[in-house]
Formats: C-alpha cells, structure tokens, sequence
C-alpha cells in the first residue's frame, strides 16, 4: 500500500531535512500506528504520504503509483479517489449538513461515488450508513456541521474518510480534542467502521501511546527517521 526508500523533505529555509525516512513498506489491509514527539514531523510525513507536499528527493509509492511521475493536478485525483483523510482539525464544511459533508467526497471523486452506489444503491444511503456506524443519531444528520459538538463533528469526519471505501485511511491525530471518554469512543467506532469490508490501511499519527493496542503494528518516529 505505501512503500518509501531514500525520502528526504526540507521545509524551505530549514537547515536540515526535516524527513528522512531510509525505508518503509506498509502493506495493505494493515493497521499502522505512527508515535513520536509534538512538532517532530509527524504530519509532515503524512502529507508526502498523502501527496499533498512533493519530497526533495526518494522513492514514495502509494498503491504502486509514484506520486513523482504524477502533475499536480492528477494527485488531486489520486488523493480524492484512494485516500480518505481525517484531520485534527475536522475540516468540515460548517454550513452543509452533517450528511452533505459525508457525500463530499464523491463530489470530487467519480471512483468513490461508483464503489458507493454498487453497494449501497446511492450515495446518500452509504452517508447514512457510515453516519449509524460512527453512532451520529438520524435527527442530526440534516444539522449544519458547524452546530455539531466536537465529538460529534469528528465522527462525521471519520465518516466522510471512509465514503466510497478509499483503499487508504490518513488520520492525523483524530482524537487531539477529545477528552479521554470520547477518545475511547471515537477508536472504537472507527475501528469497527474499518473493519467492513473491504477493510483499507489505516495509518495514524498520534502521542497517545493509550492507542497503541488498537493497531497492527506501531511506529516509533525516532527509528523511522534518521
């Protein structure tokens, strides 16, 4: 699913790479665990991973694509085809309706609204779906996101990630704003979401060594990156 040799990114004006990653193969269906310290670079691997940021230099694969040999333009589609995406922050649109953010990605992605639609029906019957799955109760589906609690919003996030069963899930630590109670909660559900199949990769950035027994297997930043 992802496999690195030789990466190497520098944020503009900093003296030394900020990622260096020799190698990594993470292979499909797994669940990954990525920990290490606040502003370590954690994110920022995330986003090679994701092809948001190009690498300086090095080898990045994502489902045997080179993002390399890809212009700007078609990683956008890459990424909004393969890639769901759960972001610290939410990134919800606050003004849609917590269903209407969730069918967001089949807006922009043809291949995610046919995996829907094949085995749902329709877009909107999969958004519903994910929406009982990540416990969002049917009288708040038509309410903005923005009016939505943290942990609400967050579970609509999770849910608009896995729309159209992307092959891969980036999350970058989903659960920063959530006390510990709905941390639990948050992990459980979206590990249960994920495990309908087909089943993606999960890889996940947090500190929170509290999540470590949910995953496969766990990545310490310090070894990964020389």
């Amino acid at each position: 699913m992802i496999e690195i040799h030789e990466l190497r990114y520098a944020w503009p004006g900093a003296p030394t790479d900020t990622v260096h990653i020799p190698a990594l193969n993470i292979p499909a269906g797994q669940r990954a665990l990525l920990q290490g310290p606040s502003g370590c670079g954690k994110s920022t691997l995330l986003s090679l991973i994701a092809g948001v940021l190009p690498p300086r230099s090095g080898q990045l694969m994502v489902l045997d694509t080179h993002w390399s040999q890809l212009s700007g333009g078609q990683r956008d589609q890459f990424r909004a085809d393969h890639i769901g995406l759960i972001f610290q922050q939410f990134n919800l649109l606050g003004y849609l309706s917590a269903i209407d953010n969730v069918c967001l990605p089949c807006t922009f992605s043809q291949v995610r609204r046919q995996r829907a639609c094949a085995q749902h029906g329709t877009i909107r019957a999969q958004a519903q779906e994910l929406l009982s799955h990540m416990k969002i109760a049917p009288e708040l589906w038509q309410r903005p996101a923005g009016q939505l609690s943290v942990g609400q919003q967050q579970r609509v996030a999770a849910a608009r990630a896995l729309m159209g069963r992307p092959p891969l899930i980036i999350a970058d630590e989903p659960t920063s704003a959530l006390d510990s109670a709905h941390r639990e909660d948050f992990m459980t559900l979206l590990m249960a979401a994920c495990a309908c199949p087909p089943e993606p990769t999960v890889l996940m950035v947090s500190h929170d060594d509290r999540l470590a027994a949910r995953f496969d297997r766990q990545l310490q930043w310090q070894a990964l990156n020389l």
